[in-house]
């Protein structure tokens, strides 16, 4: 017996299998995935020399209190796994765009701050990078599909955490 999850997380004896209308729907929204993030990534590269990650470490430090954060709480803001996190906390540190030190009165946190070069490259980099977003989404887009839009991207967000939980739980 092959075993697929439902919608809502729980086991189910056999996979509800997609009409071909979804199943080009799925793959549209795969290729669309994919090709934003390149156009982001080669427009973040050729405007800053900053890769996506970078970008988006750099933001989260800049809007956080003092520009700097945790580093648990740095993954929080990223979705990011600890050890990916450290991995670009640590590339970052050698190319002078943050800076890692132990938390103080807590020796065994690290603190991830923002550096001046830091700050420099990401207001460099902001204004290709909304320009960028606006070409590759919202000048494609009517406003008035982005409440659909969003109750649609919202609700797969929460099936994540649903599809997260044990059926147990």
């Amino acid at each position: 017996m092959v075993a697929a999850f439902s919608n809502l997380g729980i086991m189910t004896a056999e996979p509800r299998w997609l009409s071909d209308d979804e199943q080009s729907f799925w793959r549209l929204l795969i290729a669309t995935r994919t090709t934003l993030m390149r156009v982001v990534e080669d427009s973040l590269l050729a405007s800053s020399g900053l890769s996506s990650p970078e970008y988006a470490a750099l933001v989260v430090l800049s809007e956080a209190e003092g520009q700097q954060l945790r580093l648990r709480d740095l993954c929080s803001a990223l979705g990011w796994d600890r050890s990916r996190t450290s991995h670009q906390v640590t590339r970052m540190e050698r190319r002078d765009l943050v800076t890692k030190e132990k938390s103080p009165g807590d020796g065994r946190g690290v603190l991830v701050r923002l550096t001046e070069n830091g700050m420099q490259r990401l207001e460099r980099a902001v204004p290709d990078h909304v320009e960028t977003v606006r070409r590759a989404v919202f000048d494609h887009l009517d406003p008035e599909d982005m409440p659909a839009i969003r109750r649609f991207f919202e609700g797969i967000l929460s099936a994540e955490e649903i599809a997260a939980k044990t059926p147990d739980e």
